[in-house]
C-alpha cells in the first residue's frame, strides 16, 4: 500500500517535550512505512505560520486527486496537527477522509482517531469560551421573572421595564390569523394570500408565507406563557390569544398534518437555484406517487413524478401554476452550461466579467456563513448531538463547498492579468462540469447542487425557455 508523509514545521518558539520537529516526523514516517510494509510515495510538510501556511496541505490535497490515484495511507502526527486549531484540523482530516485517505497516526496507534482527539480539543476550546455559569444563571433568573430577552416575537416588544409588551398594530394581525384559522377555516396558503391581498406587511416589510403564518399558529408566547433556555413561565407577559383557542388550534393542526399530503417536498438538484420566469420566485422541486389498479390482474401499479414548480405559488398563493418535469429541467441546465463552456467556435467564448463588489461580497458571505454551520456540527458532535458519522454526512457537502467558493475567491483575488485570470477561470468550470458529468449518477441531489452552485448563477425557467447565467 502507498502512503504519504505530512508533516508540520513548528518554530522553535511553540515547541515543547509533547511536538514533534520535523526530523524527528520524517523519522517517524520512515518507521511507520518499515513497519507496515507502507511504500513511501510523497511527502508534504507545512509551516505554522506566515504567508506559506497551508500551502503542504493543498499540495498534498492536489496530489490525492490526480486520476487514477487508489487508497492511500497519509501519515501525521496528532500532536502538532490537532491542538494548534481544532475547527481548521477538523476540517483538514473531514477533507483526506472525503478522497478516500486513511489518516494515521505517526505517533503509533493511540486507541482514539483524529476525529475523536479534534472533537475533545474542540469541547475544551468552547467550553472555554462560554459564558460562566454565574453569567448563565443571572440570564435563567431574568427570564423567570419575564424579561424580553432576545428578538420578540411578531405582535410584541420589549417594553421600558424589559418585559414584553403588546404592539397593537401587529396584535391585531395575529388575532386575525388566528381567526382565519379558526373560524373561518382558511388553511395557510389562503391566510398569507389574504394578508399579501390586502397589502399587511410583515415586521421585515415583506410578504407573507405558509411558513410564517405557520410559525405564528406554533408560538405559545401569545398566551402570555414566555420559554427560554427550556423552562415555561406562564403569566409573565399580556396574552394576545386566549390558552383554549391556541390549544383548539394545535388540535386542528395536528388533524390536519395526519392527512394525507398532496406532494411532498424533497431534495432537488436545482433547488435555490431555479427561479420562476413569471415572478422571481424560487422554483422549488415536488414528488408525487400515483397508484392504480391494473385490470388485467387486480394488481396495483406505481410511478413517481418529479417536477419543479413556483415556490410563490405553493407558498404565497401568487402567481400561477408554471411546472418543469424534473428530469428535462436538469438535462436543459446541464446542456446549457456544456454549450457555453465548449461552444462551436471558440471565439465565441468571451472573457468572463470580473465579478461585481457586490458579488463578491455575496461569495464571502457565503464562505462566512457556511463555516459558521461547520462550526454548529462540531458543537453538536461535541455535545453528543450528534454522532461521529453524523458529522461526517452533514459537514462534508458544506466542506466541498466551501472549497470550491475559495477556489473562486482565489482566481478572483489571484495578481493574473485580466486573459490569464480568464483562462484559469475556464480550466476551474470545464473541470468542474467535468467532474460533475462524471459522477451524476453517484451524486446526491444535494452534492449535484453544490457542483452546479459553483458553475452557475442563476437559472430562470419560462414556459417555453430556460435562461442559465454561468458565475463570473
Amino acid at each position: 500500500m502507498e502512503a504519504i508523509g505530512y508533516f508540520s514545521q513548528v518554530s522553535k518558539a511553540k515547541l515543547n517535550e509533547a511536538v514533534l520537529t520535523l526530523e524527528e516526523q520524517q523519522s517517524a514516517f520512515a518507521r511507520l512505512c518499515a513497519e507496515q510494509g507502507f511504500q513511501s510515495v510523497a511527502t508534504f510538510s507545512d509551516r505554522d505560520s506566515g504567508a506559506n501556511a497551508g500551502r503542504g496541505h493543498r499540495q498534498l490535497m492536489a496530489f490525492l486527486r490526480q486520476p487514477g490515484r487508489g487508497f492511500m495511507v497519509v501519515a501525521l502526527s496528532l500532536t502538532n496537527e490537532v491542538f494548534r486549531d481544532a475547527k481548521a484540523s477538523a476540517r483538514r482530516i473531514l477533507e483526506l477522509e472525503d478522497v478516500g485517505a486513511q489518516v494515521m497516526n505517526l505517533e503509533g496507534d493511540t486507541g482514539v482517531t483524529f476525529l475523536d482527539e479534534i472533537i475533545a480539543a474542540w469541547r475544551r476550546q468552547r467550553d472555554s469560551e462560554r459564558l460562566s455559569g454565574r453569567a448563565m444563571d443571572t440570564l435563567r433568573t431574568k427570564a423567570l421573572r419575564g424579561f424580553g430577552l432576545g428578538k420578540t416575537p411578531y405582535g410584541y416588544g420589549i417594553g421600558a421595564n424589559g418585559k414584553l409588551e403588546i404592539i397593537e398594530q401587529e396584535a391585531r394581525v395575529v388575532r386575525q390569523l388566528y381567526q382565519m384559522y379558526v373560524e373561518q377555516n382558511l388553511g395557510l396558503r389562503l391566510i398569507a394570500r389574504h394578508l399579501n391581498d390586502a397589502n399587511t406587511p410583515t415586521r421585515r416589510g415583506s410578504r407573507w408565507s405558509v411558513v410564517t403564518v405557520r410559525d405564528i399558529l406554533r408560538n405559545r408566547t401569545y398566551t402570555g406563557t414566555y420559554s427560554r433556555f427550556g423552562m415555561r413561565v406562564p403569566g409573565s407577559h399580556p396574552a394576545i390569544i386566549p390558552p383554549d383557542v391556541f390549544r383548539e388550534v394545535q388540535k386542528k393542526r395536528e388533524h390536519v398534518s395526519g392527512g394525507r399530503p398532496v406532494g411532498r417536498e424533497s431534495s432537488f438538484s436545482l433547488s435555490g437555484l431555479a427561479y420562476c420566469g413569471a415572478c422571481n420566485g424560487h422554483m422549488i422541486g415536488v414528488s408525487r406517487t400515483q397508484s392504480w389498479s391494473r385490470k388485467r390482474d387486480g394488481g396495483r401499479t406505481q410511478t413517481e413524478y418529479r417536477y419543479y414548480r413556483c415556490g410563490s405559488r405553493v407558498n404565497q398563493s401568487i402567481c400561477n401554476y408554471h411546472t418543469w418535469r424534473a428530469e428535462d429541467l436538469e438535462s436543459i441546465v446541464l446542456n446549457r452550461i456544456r454549450q457555453t463552456l465548449h461552444p462551436a467556435d471558440p471565439t465565441e467564448l468571451t472573457p468572463a466579467p470580473l465579478p461585481t463588489p457586490e458579488a463578491l461580497q455575496t461569495i464571502k458571505s457565503k464562505v462566512k456563513s457556511l463555516d459558521g454551520r461547520f462550526q454548529r456540527y462540531l458543537d453538536n458532535t461535541a455535545k453528543g448531538v450528534l454522532t461521529m458519522e453524523r458529522l461526517r454526512t452533514t459537514a462534508l457537502p458544506i466542506i466541498r463547498e466551501l472549497q470550491r467558493l475559495e477556489q473562486r475567491l482565489a482566481v478572483v483575488n489571484s495578481p493574473l492579468d485580466g486573459q490569464a485570470r480568464h483562462e484559469a477561470w475556464l480550466k476551474q468550470q470545464r473541470s468542474t462540469l467535468q467532474e460533475l458529468e462524471d459522477r451524476w449518477q453517484q451524486l446526491s441531489p444535494a452534492d449535484r447542487r453544490l457542483y452546479l452552485g459553483d458553475l452557475v448563477g442563476r437559472i430562470v425557467a419560462y414556459d417555453d425557455r430556460v435562461d442559465v447565467q454561468l458565475n463570473s
